[in-house]
């Protein structure tokens, strides 16, 4: 999950409906839990589900955005924030990884708690869905879920530029990975896909908006965040 930056903090908004032209500008047009490109109806979402948390419905720090089948997925409820990793407090690239066929599987061997929290959010946001139940906690897909295809589509048209890179290597080409790639959206597979790629790497994360630079080294490695659990 790509990691992102909000700051500055905007504090409230007379509608929470206000904050999506200014959240799209920051973060640009992608799902900040399953990072697709949604071309239309990105929603305002609320880390502190707006109903069960009224006073925090306004507020910047609490909004999000979201694509409708991650929106839907979190549902609602009582939550303690702790309890889970957040993309605009945590590094989340440390906390998934992404294979060809459009799996997320939670890491582990954090210290402390992690791997729980990195676990319940796997969970939460419906990262466990995929149509191969190869893993203890998948579970199968909605026939409206189209996650997991979305992320083996760009798994193979990344390779399929990785490829083509390999056989002619020019800058024209370096630029056109980046600029496909945030048309497309899915930052942490194109960053697995070139994960030994540095000029790459550092592309991506200085081309998709409000990727929080703070979460990679000067070649793109991926970094703990302070102040964040991870």
């Amino acid at each position: 999950m790509r990691p992102i930056d909000k700051t500055p903090d905007r504090g409230s908004f007379p509608k929470y409906e206000d904050a999506q032209q200014p959240l799209t500008v920051q973060l640009g047009e992608y799902c900040s839990y399953c990072e697709r490109w949604i071309a239309s109806a990105i929603h305002v979402e609320h880390k502190l589900p707006k109903n069960d948390y009224p006073t925090e419905k306004l507020k910047w720090k609490n909004f999000l955005l979201s694509c409708g089948n991650c929106n839907s997925g979190k549902g609602h409820g009582k939550l303690i924030l702790d309890d889970f990793i957040w993309p605009d407090v945590d590094n989340t690239f440390l906390a998934f990884q992404y294979d060809a066929e459009g799996r997320v599987l939670a890491r582990t061997g954090f210290v402390n708690d992690l791997d729980r929290k990195i676990h319940s959010t796997w969970q939460m946001l419906g990262f466990n869905r995929h149509p191969d139940q190869l893993t203890v906690g998948m579970r199968k897909p909605t026939k409206k879920d189209h996650r997991w295809s979305h992320r083996r589509d760009a798994w193979k048209l990344a390779t399929h530029l990785k490829n083509g890179l390999a056989v002619s290597d020019t800058q024209e080409r370096r630029a056109e990975i980046a600029s496909v790639a945030i048309q497309r959206g899915m930052f942490s597979i194109w960053m697995t896909v070139f994960a030994n790629d540095v000029d790459i790497r550092q592309r991506l994360i200085a081309a998709f908006p409000g990727t929080a630079g703070q979460c990679f080294d000067g070649e793109g490695r991926t970094i703990l965040r302070v102040g964040g659990q991870l």
